[in-house]
């Protein structure tokens, strides 16, 4: 009985052991691997070899249950024994988990102890200069072991980026390619790249050191600008600074565009405009001439009195209103709603690129970045001066700060803040639960990532409950809670876990799984800025100029209305028209016929014997002219601005469109170096926006200018 029961406890104590130390649970994660055992080697030989060993990646596979003991012999059975004959089940020792034969205290001398944090944040830059110091000296192993430091203590510190080691070791390998060492070029650009993965500069330093060591392989150095590439994408500086660039490109092409339509418009119909202007009751006493001086006067008024580019273009297509076309009162429309829509589009722009110096770059930078310790005392000052407090996703970001560094108190301080003020949080549950199983509180650990399994609001959070609530089970020894508890982080999102997650790396910022900040909540802690606001303001006040801002954009849009209601009045006011043939004006008030033609084409092409020979003669060669000159007009604003060809030969909306295009494309060239550059510029970046933009203004320049010559051609 007493060998039966010692074989028992041997398998029982063999499985559980196997099973808590090794971080068991199924994994599909190939970059996890079963933890190393403490007891294997207690186990006898035979065994040892016996028991099944998991290859990485593989459900580790259960204990297999003990044999029954065998039923006593009748004459063993106790007078208590139940009437069916069973025997009577051994009172369970004190301390011991329910359904397992060991003791709470001798399953703890059992389990790993997870590590605590010793790493020392002040210590990864003398690695790094003692790297460099090593390169210098042409000692490799001495740089790799630096460099392999570096590393060990960015995973013992849970840092994610380091952009200022990176950003030296991107100049380091520029340096190393232009003295031709390549294979050192290959060195610092991969180190930079396993330093700051977010950073794009180092992917594409690495592209380049890559191309530039096997030319005939292209392969490796394109996916390593597809990394650079993405990387842009999810940093925030790099992304809203081109954003940012490419939103300031938008809206000088816009108003560029918009003047320029209203002024060739203006300019094409200034002739017959003078002409009718004479034609006032007041003015007609004068002569032409001043007639002609007291309308440009009268048109340059917004000008002098500095009432704004919208004002001095609302005035110009005032003037020439009443001579435009359908599709060209359009287009004078939809320039003057641009201008309109300036300060709004300056809003949303700025909105869009606000980060440095708000509380968002700050909390990214501490959750992503480097982490400064100024950063988060400064951040701890703005906790206790603020009114309200910092926001639910700065406090997490501060409790992740401390718990990084081993400071477990003061995270839990920090993180029962942001769960005060954000109950619903998920990630803060999380984050919660492994400061409690880091201080051996497994039960509040467990109730943590409970309720962050109810609460989580992402795949992600669930992902990191469910995987480290699985641990929480090991250390209870609930074998099959914790297999079922993988299996379901596993589902959700692998891709995460394999990142930051680990079962044989017993670090306190390794085998337990924390929840970053979301870049979105990050992004949201930019949105109260005042930055964006003052940006549309100083916008209004160029566009608008003495406009009050409660008077935007209500009045200019009731003047852009008062162009259409002016149009009902065109019949009342007869103006002249353009001569189809000659360019003068035809005029019912000089020439007493409404007519498409003035009154000299009238009576030289259509009636006879009205004018002698000599007259038509001059009067035809008058028309050649003309029409060379209207010709020569739209091929050389065609040849200067693209898209203004089309616009003085009747094709107003094509010539507005190719005219904002073409600015576009000509001030992303002209502010190659970025309006809002990072605080890493990058050479790459800009060679980069370069070679896309300059073939793209080239071929839609050719186009437009084809497209015009052709035009004018058939005309």
């Amino acid at each position: 009985m007493l060998a039966s029961h010692s074989r028992v406890r041997t398998l029982a104590l063999r499985a559980l052991a196997a099973l808590v130390v090794a971080g068991l649970g199924p994994c599909r994660a190939a970059a996890q691997v079963q933890a190393p055992t403490l007891v294997e080697e207690e186990l006898p030989q035979e065994e040892a070899k016996g028991r099944p060993v998991a290859r990485p990646g593989e459900p580790v596979p259960e204990p297999q249950p003990a044999p029954p003991e065998p039923a006593p012999p009748p004459q063993a059975a106790t007078p208590t024994a139940p009437a069916g004959g069973a025997p009577a089940a051994a009172p369970p020792a004190p301390g011991a988990m329910p359904g397992v034969t060991i003791s709470a205290e001798e399953l703890r001398r059992l389990q790993r102890p997870i590590d605590p944090v010793r790493a020392d944040p002040g210590r990864i830059p003398q690695l790094w200069q003692e790297r460099r110091q090593a390169v210098r000296e042409q000692d490799p192993s001495r740089a790799r072991a630096a460099a392999d430091g570096v590393r060990e203590a960015m995973r013992e510190l849970g840092i994610l980026n380091l952009p200022s080691l990176a950003v030296a070791e991107v100049r380091e390998a520029e340096r190393s390619l232009q003295a031709r060492a390549v294979d050192d070029a290959l060195l610092h650009a991969t180190f930079a790249a396993e330093v700051a993965p977010d950073l794009p500069e180092a992917h594409l330093a690495l592209a380049r050191a890559r191309l530039a060591r096997e030319p005939t392989r292209p392969l490796p150095a394109l996916a390593a600008v597809g990394a650079g590439v993405a990387a842009a994408w999810r940093e925030p500086h790099t992304v809203r600074a081109l954003v940012g660039d490419l939103a300031g490109a938008g809206l000088a092409a816009l108003f560029a565009a918009s003047a320029a339509l209203v002024i060739l418009l203006f300019a094409s119909r200034l002739r017959i405009f003078l002409h009718d202007f004479h034609h006032l009751p007041v003015v007609r006493a004068g002569t032409m001439v001043q007639g002609s001086v007291l309308a440009l006067v009268l048109l340059g008024m917004p000008l002098v009195f500095r009432l704004g580019p919208f004002a001095a273009l609302f005035v110009a297509a005032l003037a020439a209103w009443m001579y435009l076309a359908t599709r060209e009162r359009i287009a004078v429309t939809a320039a003057l709603l641009a201008l309109t829509a300036l300060p709004w589009l300056a809003l949303q722009a700025a909105e869009a690129t606000a980060w440095q110096g708000t509380l968002a770059d700050d909390v990214y930078e501490l959750e992503y970045g480097e982490a400064r310790r100024e950063l988060a005392a400064s951040l701890t000052v703005r906790a206790g001066e603020a009114k309200e407090g910092l926001p639910a996703p700065a406090l997490q970001a501060l409790g992740r700060w401390h718990k990084r560094r081993g400071d477990l108190d003061e995270a839990r301080r920090w993180y029962e803040a942001a769960a005060a003020m954000a109950p619903r949080s998920g990630a803060v549950q999380v984050n919660l639960g492994n400061v409690h199983f880091l201080q051996g509180n497994l039960e509040e650990a467990k109730g943590a990532y409970l309720a962050a399994a109810d609460r989580a609001g992402g795949m992600t959070t669930l992902a990191a409950a469910h995987y480290n609530l699985s641990k929480v089970y090991l250390r209870l020894a609930a074998v099959e809670q914790s297999s079922e508890a993988r299996k379901k982080a596993q589902q959700e999102d692998p891709g995460y876990l394999a990142r930051h997650g680990s079962d044989d790396d017993f670090r306190a910022n390794r085998w337990l799984v924390d929840v970053l900040v979301p870049a979105d909540a990050v992004a949201a802690l930019a949105a109260g800025d005042p930055g964006p606001r003052a940006v549309a303001e100083a916008v209004r006040r160029r566009v608008g100029g003495p406009v009050p801002g409660s008077a935007w954009p209500m009045l200019p849009l009731l003047l852009v209305a008062s162009l259409w209601g002016l149009t009902l009045l065109h019949g009342r006011l007869d103006p002249s028209r353009t001569c189809e043939r000659c360019g003068r004006p035809a005029c019912r008030r000089c020439d007493g016929a409404a007519a498409t033609t003035c009154g000299q084409c009238l009576n030289v092409f259509f009636r006879q014997n009205v004018v002698d020979s000599r007259d038509r003669l001059r009067k035809e060669v008058q028309v050649r002219r003309h029409a060379q000159w209207r010709r020569f007009l739209a091929r050389a604003l065609a040849v200067a601005g693209g898209g203004a060809g089309h616009v003085v030969s009747g094709h107003a909306l094509l010539g507005f469109l190719l005219l904002f295009l073409l600015l576009f494309l000509g001030f992303v060239i002209w502010f190659w170096q970025g309006v809002l550059p990072p605080p890493q510029s990058s050479p790459y970046a800009a060679a980069l926006r370069l070679s896309l933009a300059v073939p793209l203004f080239v071929a839609l320049y050719a186009l437009a200018v084809r497209d015009a010559f052709r035009r004018s051609g058939e005309d």
